[in-house]
């Protein structure tokens, strides 16, 4: 009886066959597997196949199996910054370890021995389990496919259908294997693994993402009423993996903690909760978070999650409890005070800093930060952390020159390659921008020193100099000339402390400047310069007269250093008209090169329209403040900033209207940002109706940009191109990420009404199709008879009497020697003989559209339709589509009376067109116009809408 129990099973698993296919020298050879059924399975032969079938292979390689998950285990490192993963293991490292050996052992233990013994089932189930630690996935499925065939119940050797009414015993249908026993079976007989193949083919089924299967098979587990207890944690793990993968972070969580049983160890325990907490956060349950971080804590023996589990409590509970961050920020700094968190104390102080950084305690921050760079020797990524977030706070605090420096001490290489990308576009740019705030510094310093009256001023420097010399470590002397001219006697040296003087010689002035004069004349002059930051602040003065002469001369750099002295001072001080102007266009050029760094490099628009402000509000005179004023416009733009933007516009087109800035020359194409030449490239692409191309361009582009990086305009067209292609999906995709990443965008509440409109755009469809309207037929009385011979412009115009009365145009600009306001008495002499401007004559306001797509040209149509609705609603202004040429379209809107009306159109939505009627379109690609009928029909014939342009800008050249 005793033997019986230590040996397993009495009863083995049955009707187990293999068909194994030998090399030829083995053919004829049978193994013990392949005697199963020959004889009898008596009690020795089984209790002997039992133990060494046990003993001799399922322990060793049971053992072996979990050395491997062990050695994984030892070698992940969780980071508690981010999501863990759900096991603490990686199948990448299994697969790389002795995995083999696991199947070596399995395979022998089945084959050579009878299939009647009962640790057959636990051997194949160790072997899928091999296979799944190994990532063939494939084989692990067929491995637990086969056990759940061969062990499953039978019917005197026959199968029974799993399931099936065949299978259903008092009512209950089942998938399991019931393991209820009597007192001589649980004594005798271990527990079947069927059942537990089945948890293993959810997770293999969650690995080879089969989520369908994965999910089916837990719902029949969880209502199967003879799926054992025993295996109910496994079947809660199983299925919070299984939520894990489908990011349904509650029920993971959930299922997550319900898989916690008695026998888990504390470690594992801390992990968990961790996990289920961060899960818990995910889901915005932060209650819940809080409760298993809590518990996490309670259980941590890793200091690196109770830190990050604190730190998340206090963020979590900031909202909740008024103390609770100051609360986890002493109990973090209690942890520090502890010597059994030494070698942790640049993990805490670390997590310290982010606690104040989270009320926005930047100095605080930056102190606890500092500290955890000293206790950091021995562990350098930590450190690299702490210099990463030293510098980005101080980015954020705009101290750009000591942002640069922490940067400057970051070891890159140990740092993720987000943070090493970011490292590499900030470093570059702060060295520059903490260069140009120093001279900023300087000038506005010296500056303000020359403003102080001759007396004060010299008494300033006289004690700055005092204070240089102090920590240069120079001795202080009454005149630095004092004999000097004095000649050295060699052979008669004075007597330090003799008998023939009674004067002391500290006392004796002559003695003294004797040996002054013969100490410079043997060693030189030798300052005390033993720290070389004393030296380099004294650098920073002395050197202000020669930085303003590099200015001079195009940046060459005089090498030459002054003397320190009083006089050196004084020449630094820009005290002449010359020299104010020099150092005022040191601070100009700083302050433009610092905002260009913004804005190009760093796309920090909100930094760079402080600078550009700066600048224009110190030097409004400024040769420069036409270039700053550009580009503060371009900056107000980017940051959707329209109502500072049309003022700014508005003063820039008055202030220089002959500006190189608006034809496109401000930088070239060697100097335009990379990423505005390809946003450009694409939204020119779909605007000119190339959709293939622009659409592949712009797959190939999100490959390196965000989705951040694309402007409301290309989002709104690129959304229209889907709606006409009726992929309806898309659009709605576009427009909802247009709304997200630029809310305060004009395009924003338009996308919403487009979004509105697609989504019932079958009803829509579906009305308008059924709708009959008969429309009446109307006559048209047009102001001027576009066919009558009275109106046919000629080359040379008609005289009319000159008494006629004839309307004024209002707020014209006449050229000198040109009368466009009474065209009877003056007609207009231009170059172009064949086009004439008459003021009386009826005019169409004309958007001139270049390289726009037809699908384009329709939708300015309905923007024009929508705003003349709203702002003309008394009156019926037509739009009509006229080509020009290929590339160039013409928007009639009118006929409007005379040139006047026309002309006043214009004026109105000119500066509405880039805000509020066309905000998706760029103002390169539309112009404004106006044009009579008679001209019309010219240019039709003609062709050349530039020559109709330049002759309509000589008639108008405050207008056009």
């Amino acid at each position: 009886m005793i033997f019986l129990f230590f040996t397993g099973k009495s009863i083995a698993q049955p009707y187990t066959t293999i068909e194994l296919k030998k090399e030829k020298p083995y053919e004829n050879r049978t193994l013990p597997s392949e005697k199963s059924g020959n004889k009898k399975f008596t009690l020795p032969k089984r209790i002997y196949n039992n133990t060494v079938t046990h003993f001799n292979y399922y322990f060793n390689a049971n053992q072996r199996m979990n050395e491997i998950v062990e050695r994984a285990t030892e070698s992940h490192r969780d980071d508690y910054t981010q999501l863990l993963s759900f096991y603490d293991y990686e199948l990448e490292t299994t697969a790389q370890d002795q995995i083999d050996t696991v199947l070596y052992k399995c395979t022998a233990g089945i084959l050579l021995h009878d299939l009647r013994s009962d640790w057959v089932d636990n051997l194949y189930l160790l072997m899928g389990k091999a296979y799944l630690f190994r990532k063939d996935f494939d084989s692990a499925l067929h491995v637990f496919q086969y056990i759940n065939y061969a062990f499953a119940p039978k019917d005197d050797g026959y199968d029974v259908p799993i399931g099936s009414n065949v299978s259903n015993a008092g009512g209950v249908f089942s998938i399991s294997t019931n393991e209820k026993r009597n007192l001589w079976k649980k004594i005798t007989t271990t527990l079947p693994s069927r059942n537990e193949s089945f948890l293993w083919m959810v997770r293999t089924y969650i690995e080879q993402d089969k989520i369908a299967e994965a999910s089916g098979l837990v719902a029949l587990l969880r209502s199967d009423a003879l799926f054992p207890a025993r295996l109910q944690p496994e079947l809660d793990e199983a299925s919070a993996y299984l939520f894990y993968k489908l990011n349904a972070y509650d029920s993971a969580a959930f299922y997550l903690t319900r898989s916690l049983k008695k026998g888990n160890n504390q470690l594992n325990k801390a992990r968990t909760y961790y996990l289920a907490a961060q899960l818990y956060e995910k889901a915005n349950r932060n209650t819940d978070a809080i409760k298993n971080f809590t518990e996490a804590i309670r259980n941590a023996q890793d200091p690196f999650m109770e830190v990050y589990a604190r730190l998340n409590i206090a963020a979590l509970a900031t909202g909740e409890k008024d103390n609770a961050l100051q609360e986890n920020l002493n109990e973090l700094l209690k942890m520090a005070k502890k010597d059994k968190y030494d070698v942790y104390r640049d993990i805490i102080y670390y997590a310290a800093a982010k606690l104040e950084l989270s009320r926005k305690a930047y100095p605080a921050a930056q102190q606890w930060l500092m500290k955890s760079v000293a206790y950091s020797s021995d562990n350098p990524i930590q450190k690299q952390k702490s210099f990463l977030l030293l510098g980005d706070l101080n980015y954020e605090r705009k101290s750009y020159s000591q942002s640069f420096r922490f940067y400057d001490s970051v070891e890159a290489r140990l740092l993720s390659d987000d943070e090493q990308a970011r490292i590499e576009t900030r470093k570059p740019a702060l060295q520059l921008i903490s260069i140009n705030e120093e001279n900023i510094h300087r000038e506005d310093s010296v500056q303000k020193i020359a403003t102080l009256p001759e007396n004060a001023r010299t008494d300033f420097l006289k004690k700055l100099l005092r204070q240089i010399r102090k920590e240069r470590g120079i001795k202080e002397t009454e005149e630095p000339s004092f004999g000097a001219d004095l000649v050295a006697d060699s052979k008669n040296t004075g007597d330090l402390f003799g008998t023939n003087n009674a004067d002391f010689y500290f006392l004796n002035s002559n003695l003294k400047s004797r040996g002054f004069s013969e100490f410079g004349k043997r060693w030189g002059n030798r300052p005390n310069v033993d720290n070389w930051r004393r030296q380099s602040a004294l650098d920073k003065i002395i050197t202000t007269q020669q930085t303003q002469a590099s200015v001079a001369q195009d940046g060459k750099a005089d090498p030459k250093k002054e003397e320190l002295s009083l006089e050196s001072l004084m020449n630094a001080i820009p005290l002449t008209q010359e020299q104010m102007e020099l150092s005022n266009t040191i601070i100009i050029r700083a302050l433009l090169d610092n905002g260009n760094i913004f804005q190009q490099q760093l796309d920090d628009y909100a930094s760079a329209i402080e600078v550009y402000e700066e600048l224009l509000r110190r030097f409004p005179q400024s040769v420069e403040a036409e270039e700053t004023s550009f580009l503060l416009l371009q900056c107000y733009r980017k940051t959707n900033n329209l109502k500072a933007a049309d003022s700014l516009s508005q003063v820039f087109n008055r202030q220089y209207a002959d500006s190189k800035f608006l034809y496109g020359n401000t930088i070239s194409n060697q100097q335009q940002d990379p990423k505005e030449k390809l946003y450009t490239n694409i939204y020119n692409l779909f605007i000119e109706g190339k959709f293939d191309d622009a659409i592949k361009a712009k797959k190939q582009a999100e490959q390196s940009l965000s989705s951040s990086a694309w402007t409301p305009q290309l989002l709104y067209i690129e959304s229209i191109y889907y709606v006409k292609e009726r992929k309806d999906s898309t659009a709605v995709n576009r427009l909802e990420q247009l709304i997200n990443n630029f809310p305060t965008s004009p395009l924003a509440e338009k996308a919403s009404t487009m979004i509105d409109v697609i989504k019932r755009r079958s009803e829509i469809e579906s009305y308008l199709s059924e709708l009959s309207i008969e429309k009446p037929v109307e006559t048209v009385t047009r102001s001027v008879d576009l066919t009558g011979p009275a109106n046919v412009i000629s080359t040379t115009p008609q005289r009319k009497d000159s008494s006629a009365s004839v309307p004024a145009i209002k707020n014209l600009k006449q050229p000198p020697g040109v009368n466009i306001t009474n065209a009877v008495q003056s007609p207009v002499q231009t170059i172009e003989l064949d086009y004439e401007f008459i003021a009386t004559d009826t005019q169409y306001a004309v958007v001139v559209l270049n390289k726009v797509d037809g699908m384009f040209v329709g939708e300015a149509r309905n923007a024009f339709n929508r705003f003349n609705q709203e702002r003309y609603f008394n009156r019926r202004l037509s739009i009509t589509t006229e080509p020009v040429v290929p590339e160039i379209q013409f928007l009639l809107i009118g006929p409007f009376k005379d040139a006047s009306e026309a002309v006043s159109y214009t004026d109105v939505v000119k500066p509405l067109a880039a805000n509020r009627i066309l905000p998706w379109l760029s103002a390169d690609k539309y112009g404004f116009l106006i044009i009579s009928p008679a001209n019309l029909r010219i240019l039709q014939t003609k062709k050349d809408a530039g020559a109709y342009r330049a002759f309509l800008q000589k008639i108008l050249p405050d207008k056009f």
